[in-house]
């Protein structure tokens, strides 16, 4: 299969001659395979939960922003399932509103850190294991995406009134922990909220996480229990000393009773995240939408405000010269601003948060073939930035879930840049074909296999995919923009 290179918008149909729609639908049926076969049952308190583990070869509980993704797939060939999906989601929220990044399922013990190395016993509901920790508020946007391609309207209805309360207590969560400042950027407490892990957008603030400080207890757990870089290549996953300071935030968290003011205030790590601000702005509009939906426009004019503070927050983050949105380290009393080359720049364009004046920069730097307009789309990292590995998890990669971001960023300004629907539809194809040529991997080599240019090391056997196989939100992914995009 030969990859399009023309600078016009392809569609799959140029990329994959001839045979176009049999082999999207035959990789669509696989993908929906996918997912079956990562379902999970699972009971707690005589009742029966759904859940989509990412991957039965390492990842298997249930994953906050992976879970919202992956009902947006579900919905397309098992309505039902998209709405169990998003139900088991919500199982063990949190009295004070909380949706954990991990729901843990019972007598699953692969994964690392277990469920009882977060000690948040205190907080689970109706006895359902949680981290103390979230992620990317894709929730509400999957609760409308879901209930926007139901076929049947009256389940659609029903489904929404039940997730209705979960979301705006989530929300408000968020607000009052992660903004108390009301100013609109949300502030994480550890790069696993970001959902970018081991992005060198933390390198500086992990730098403060004193390696020195950190119990030999957690340390020694680490040496002892951690298995993803044995499972998983280990060139491919977060460093040893990473894993000790990952580790090391989770015990000082609970030390703290999960006290999100004081961890806030306090912690070493404490970010206002411009990918987590991004999808939070649009979650709201997402939230603001569906009560509409259901009358109550007192309640939706507040969370429509919410979208519009961020945004103007997220603006107020531009980097002129480096042409890019801007993290801040606001940790221990911080404000230092983190302006690393990463796919975080991107995700304001979903938001609507891009300035007319900041848009044609941003493209700009979009479609720099020194940067991130790669062979394949979307690099984690700037392939010409120091920081740059091509196969380690979130720090060059591209990945399926980011791209969909940028992808409907894009057509939201389709009016306001001559470029935006032509990148838009080319991004489409791109991440089409690399999951259609290297099946349903956690992310891919965004060089297309060129890593000794780029790396400027000597790679004979290049791997165009790396992580996890069988990956459920790739395969979501692939369904939703497939269904979309370029099935008719």
């Amino acid at each position: 299969m030969k990859k399009n290179t023309s600078s016009s918008a392809g569609t799959i149909q140029q990329i994959i001659p001839h045979q176009s729609r049999s082999i999207l639908s035959e990789v669509e049926q696989k993908a929906q395979r996918i997912l079956n076969h990562n379902l999970v049952l699972v009971k707690h308190h005589g009742k029966t939960y759904c859940r989509t583990v990412p991957s039965k070869q390492y990842y298997t509980h249930q994953w906050n922003w992976d879970s919202a993704t992956v009902a947006m797939g579900l919905v397309h060939f098992h309505p039902q399932a998209a709405y169990d999906e998003l139900r088991a989601l919500i199982s063990g929220q949190w009295e004070n509103g909380l949706i954990a990044h991990i729901t843990y399922n019972p007598d699953e013990e692969l994964y690392y850190p277990q469920a009882d190395k977060w000690r948040t016993q205190q907080f689970w509901q109706n006895g359902v294991p949680t981290s103390g920790i979230t992620q990317p508020p894709v929730f509400a946007i999957g609760v409308e995406y879901v209930y926007d391609h139901s076929p049947d309207k009256q389940a659609a209805e029903a489904f929404l009134e039940e997730m209705l309360p979960a979301i705006i207590r989530f929300h408000e969560h968020l607000k009052t922990y992660r903004d108390p400042e009301d100013k609109g950027l949300m502030t994480i407490i550890h790069s696993w909220e970001s959902g970018t892990d081991n992005s060198p957008r933390w390198d500086s603030v992990y730098a403060h996480v004193d390696l020195d400080k950190i119990p030999q207890s957690v340390k020694e757990d680490v040496n002892l229990h951690r298995v993803d870089d044995q499972i998983g290549e280990v060139s491919h996953r977060p460093t040893r000393e990473n894993y000790y300071r990952f580790m090391g935030l989770i015990d000082m968290y609970a030390k703290w009773d999960w006290d999100y003011h004081k961890i806030v205030a306090r912690s070493p790590f404490a970010v206002k995240d411009i990918l987590f601000s991004s999808i939070w702005a649009r979650a709201n509009e997402s939230l603001a939408r569906l009560l509409k939906k259901v009358g109550r426009y007192e309640e939706a004019a507040l969370y429509k405000e919410w979208a519009k503070q961020t945004k103007q927050a997220i603006a107020g983050t531009w980097d002129a010269e480096k042409k890019q949105y801007t993290d801040i380290d606001v940790s221990q009393g911080r404000k230092e601003k983190i302006a690393e080359p990463t796919i975080a720049t991107f995700v304001p364009l979903w938001a609507e948060a891009v300035t007319d004046t900041q848009l044609p920069k941003l493209i700009e730097n979009l479609t720099d073939p020194k940067t991130f307009w790669t062979p394949y789309p979307i690099p984690s990292t700037a392939i010409n930035s120091p920081k740059f590995e091509i196969a380690r998890y979130w720090r060059g990669p591209t990945w399926p879930i980011t791209n969909m971001f940028i992808i409907e960023g894009l057509l939201r300004y389709k009016d306001r840049h001559p470029k935006a629907e032509q990148l838009a539809e080319q991004l489409i194809d791109s991440t089409l074909e690399m999951m259609i040529q290297n099946d349903f991997y956690e992310y891919y080599d965004p060089t297309h296999g060129k890593g000794e240019k780029f790396n400027q090391k000597e790679i004979k056997e290049p791997t165009l995919h790396f992580g996890f196989a069988d990956f459920s939100w790739s395969a979501a992914i692939f369904i939703s923009l497939y269904e979309r995009y370029r099935k008719h």
